[in-house]
């Protein structure tokens, strides 16, 4: 699990944009163990987009917050 192959990544001319933490990514060494990595999903047979990623993340993070353990 490294940047590369998280759906938060934009590539830009050879360089790739994080949209979690808004910071350009050095590609030949990326961050691995990112507690936000996302795998990248597919909607019909298309890379969904990194801000489309984002949605789904924090809406994923938000239902989670919430819960606690059962009593």
């Amino acid at each position: 699990m490294n940047c590369l192959h998280c759906g938060l990544l934009k590539m830009e001319d050879r360089e790739g944009f994080c949209f979690r933490f808004k910071k350009n990514i050095n590609l030949n060494k990326p961050e691995t163990d990112c507690m936000y990595f996302i795998k990248k999903m597919y909607e019909d047979g298309d890379a969904l987009s990194p801000q489309q990623h984002l949605i789904l993340q924090d809406q994923d993070f938000r239902s989670k917050k919430m819960q606690g353990p059962m009593r």
